[in-house]
């Protein structure tokens, strides 16, 4: 069962929910942050944009910017933005630096199994 709040991949209710913008925003914040080649910020972020679904069904809000509708849950969307990082052969220790990890929970073998 689909539920207002449910993320478009895995389909568990999103706890802190974030929009496509925002997620994307952050990661560029972050990336400058990281003090990343521009040329490597603009292939990561569009990998990011490419990969992010943007059709949802979801009804709550953004918590950052109070206008979009959330897409994904944060576990889902670590998931992409680490497989885009290995695909483009960053380490796993630079991989730990943008603050994401796989260990979010017993369900997270589950999830993965998805990607």
């Amino acid at each position: 069962m689909f539920s207002s709040n449910s993320c478009v991949l895995c389909r568990y209710p999103i706890s802190d929910p974030v929009c496509r913008k925002c997620y994307i925003k952050q990661s560029e914040v972050l990336l400058n942050d990281l003090n990343m080649h521009k040329i490597a910020n603009e292939i990561i972020l569009g990998k990011l944009k490419n990969n992010f679904p943007t059709d949802t069904i979801n009804e709550t809000k953004c918590i950052l910017c109070r206008k979009d509708n959330v897409i994904l849950c944060r576990y889902c969307f670590s998931i992409i933005l680490t497989n885009i990082l290995r695909e483009l052969n960053f380490t796993e220790d630079m991989i730990e630096n943008f603050g994401y990890n796989q260990m979010y929970g017993e369900d997270s073998l589950e999830r993965e199994r998805m990607f």
